[in-house]
């Protein structure tokens, strides 16, 4: 019900049966007496959650409504979800707001690639005191790569991460035990199961086999070629450099992408037809479903998996052959220029580099006040 002050008459929202709303007036002469009751208070303040929504469920039912009860309704969360399809373009999107100085959202829950574009145009706030006020003890209880590299720019802490992605392998225990297989140790390894599996019919399921299956699209498919990339390029850890010698940005390509092009060609070879189309999601349903031999995936991807027991995990594939960045040829890995290696009896050395992605973290924006700064970084 609302009152219109201006003629002394009140207006009253109805609706029918069928949900269909009509308004009525009414002087105030024949209004019904005032109510004791209330209604529902404003919330003091909203707090407005930019993010994607591989993660976005998490905050709309668990994390959002927490924070509201924990403010009593004070605040309220109201969460703009983009899709996955749209990454690039939103993230796009978060720097020009950056650039321009926008307050449109309070929130940034993103991949942590964000903080590098948005810092050298202050969009970000720096959360730096209040983490150490508040919260040091949890900050320093983070894997250093991840709070120091992924969340920190020019020693300013700019975002806080709500997990870190790392790699690693997965396969159907069932179907590699069937064909007396052993977890690949290498991409060659990998390539090789997945070719000899790979349109087989499994007699335990009656299903059709996948080699590999990867899916490539919405730019998760540069974290494969990272993946096997960095195995030859990377042999002295993440300070070293895999894309590029940190000691003079040398392209670290040459013959090493020439051989993880070769990689890849034949994963796709033996792998899912719709991998160009689908992303990680297809990595997901294909080894749920039991259909698929070999996939790579985040740590956390099968936590709720159905198919418990029959999952197998494991180090994601190395390496024989790594970069000589003086030659730009490839070289048998040994102790001494692969010292990190991993020595296997029929084999030898291989070559492994983990690669972790940045996984999710949450960022508040500079633009806004200060008293909505505080509310978004609790």
């Amino acid at each position: 019900m609302a009152t219109n002050t201006t003629d002394n008459t009140t207006d009253i929202l109805l609706a029918d049966d069928g949900g269909n709303i009509a308004t009525a007036t009414c002087n105030s002469c024949c209004s019904a007496p005032p109510s004791n009751t209330t209604s529902e208070e404003e919330p003091e303040a909203v707090i407005k959650v930019f993010m994607f929504e591989s993660r976005s469920q998490e905050f709309v039912e668990l994390i959002g409504p927490r924070f509201e009860e924990h403010t009593n309704g004070r605040v309220k969360v109201d969460v703009s979800v983009v899709p996955w399809a749209e990454g690039d373009t939103s993230l796009s999107e978060i720097e020009n707001g950056a650039r321009l100085g926008l307050g449109l959202y309070d929130v940034f829950v993103s991949s942590p690639v964000i903080v590098g574009s948005g810092a050298p145009y202050n969009g970000f706030a720096d959360m730096t005191e209040y983490i150490k006020t508040n919260y040091l003890e949890e900050w320093l209880d983070i894997f250093p790569g991840f709070r120091e590299s992924f969340s920190s720019y020019n020693g300013k802490i700019l975002m806080i991460p709500f997990d870190g992605d790392l790699l690693h392998l997965f396969y159907n225990k069932d179907i590699l035990e069937y064909y007396n297989f052993q977890p690949p140790r290498t991409w060659q390894e990998y390539n090789d199961i997945a070719e000899q599996v790979h349109n087989k019919v499994f007699p335990p399921t009656n299903k059709t086999l996948v080699g590999s299956c990867l899916g490539r699209a919405y730019g998760v498919g540069n974290a494969w070629t990272a993946q096997v990339l960095s195995s030859m390029t990377q042999t002295h850890g993440a300070s070293q450099g895999s894309l590029f010698d940190t000691k003079d940005m040398t392209p670290l390509t040459s013959a090493a992408l020439v051989e993880t092009l070769k990689i890849l060609e034949r994963q796709l070879k033996y792998g899912h037809p719709d991998e160009l189309n689908r992303s990680i999601d297809l990595n997901q349903i294909s080894m749920e479903n039991e259909e698929c031999m070999l996939s790579l995936n985040w740590g956390h991807a099968f936590v709720q998996s159905s198919n418990q027991g029959r999952l197998g995990v494991g180090r994601v594939p190395g390496s024989q052959k790594v970069l000589d960045r003086e030659t730009g040829k490839l070289v048998t890995c040994n102790k001494d220029i692969c010292p990190n290696a991993v020595y296997y009896d029929d084999i030898g050395f291989v070559n492994y580099a983990p690669f972790a992605g940045g996984g999710w973290g949450g960022a508040v924006n500079e633009n806004i006040s200060d008293e909505k700064k505080k509310l978004a970084m609790e």
